[in-house]
């Protein structure tokens, strides 16, 4: 996912200004890094996005999404 650095270094600078919105450009990337995650990886690579994206592992949103994540995967597969 060498891609997804550009869309890490990105997400970081811009917590440094939480009052400045994503770009169009910005979404769409974050888009499709979620969507190749969620057809293609694996619960290791959706936390470790999560966690380039600044969430922490301790955060209530961060348990949220994972729980989401599993339960999208396992009625996903037969």
């Amino acid at each position: 996912m060498a891609d997804d650095d550009g869309i890490y270094d990105e997400i970081a600078e811009r917590e440094k200004h939480p009052e400045r919105r994503y770009t169009r450009a910005e979404l769409r990337a974050l888009r499709t890094a979620l969507r190749r995650i969620y057809q293609y990886g694996n619960e290791r690579e959706f936390m470790s996005f999560l966690r380039g994206i600044g969430l922490k592992d301790e955060s209530p949103q961060f348990v949220e999404l994972v729980a989401l994540f599993r339960s999208l995967q396992r009625g996903r597969k037969p």
